[in-house]
């Protein structure tokens, strides 16, 4: 059901990856990764977009709102962002970490709406805008109108399984296992298409495949992007879908503003391009795309203006 609320003091961002609290009259947000540490190790609260694991995510956001100084508050009600394809029950699971965690009430908004608002859309025109956000878990595309969301597909496949990928590869073609921060770096480097460079090899950082490491790789580069096809093709193919299945009326408006990608997907060299031949779309990056579903999330709490939100 949906609703329009007033009256939040606080903007959350749980993402897979990390998580991210804002509150005025801070500039910027506060951060930290979305996993907890344990006698058994590390601990995630979230895969594929949404909490699996409660009591971290309130491990998780407690520490944040810790950080928040209550002084001036009447309560801390928060404003918190979820994938559109999320169930009923994902989002209860939301919204019962959050209030474990110390906020009064909460409100739960759709997350590429806030997207669209920390990528400076104007969500109130009567005109349809498409944003498709590539975040950690999570694809999700959806198009605002008249303030509402209106359309709206997911899939959850996103950089983690890029990343996840390439970890998988390199191992098998370099002999190499290396960590997600080595992943993470080779990724944001190569990217998932081709390079404007006539660089062909890499070099990694790893640990053997039996002994003691570290040990440096080459990897060819040109086959690290073969082996992350399979999974940039089922984030293309919901992006298309989505697009070719629009009704005619919002199909023929969006045509004019184009696409605008958010998410740590977005920094991906060849990301953009790839969307673009999948549908024959004008694709542009938000300012910020690692924040802009926070940033939006802010900026609606801090306009105190009526926003379409899950009850």
């Amino acid at each position: 059901m949906l609703q329009h609320p007033t009256g939040f003091e606080l903007a959350i961002d749980v993402g897979t990856a990390v998580t991210r609290l804002h509150v005025a009259p801070r500039l910027t947000p506060l951060v930290r990764p979305s996993t907890v540490w344990t006698s058994g190790g590390t601990r995630a609260a979230l895969r594929g977009g949404v909490i699996v694991d409660t009591q971290a995510a309130t491990a998780v956001l407690r520490e944040l709102l810790r950080a928040v100084p209550r002084r001036g508050f009447r309560g801390l009600r928060a404003l918190a962002c979820v994938p559109t394809d999320a169930s009923a029950e994902e989002r209860a699971a939301l919204v019962e970490s959050v209030l474990q965690a110390g906020a009064r009430a909460v409100a739960v908004v759709p997350e590429p709406f806030a997207a669209a608002v920390g990528a400076g859309l104007d969500v109130e025109i009567p005109q349809a805008q498409l944003l498709v956000d590539i975040g950690e878990g999570v694809t999700d595309c959806a198009v605002v109108r008249g303030g509402t969301l209106v359309a709206s597909e997911a899939v959850r496949v996103a950089v983690a399984d890029l990343r996840f990928a390439a970890m998988d590869w390199i191992e098998l073609g370099a002999g190499v296992r290396v960590s997600a921060v080595e992943a993470e770096r080779v990724l944001r480097e190569v990217g998932v298409g081709p390079l404007a460079t006539w660089q062909r090899t890499l070099r990694v950082v790893g640990s053997p495949l039996h002994g003691v490491g570290p040990i440096r790789g080459t990897i060819e580069i040109d086959a690290l992007h073969d082996a992350l096809e399979p999974v940039v093709d089922q984030i293309a193919a919901c992006v298309g879908h989505f697009v070719a299945n629009l009704p005619g009326e919002l199909a023929d408006e969006i045509v004019h503003s184009g696409i605008c990608l958010s998410g740590g997907g977005a920094l991906l060299a060849g990301m953009l391009e790839r969307l673009v031949g999948e549908t024959a779309m004008g694709v542009w990056r938000a300012p910020d795309p690692l924040c802009a579903v926070i940033d939006g999330a802010q900026r609606i709490v801090s306009s105190r203006a009526p926003i379409p939100v899950w009850h």
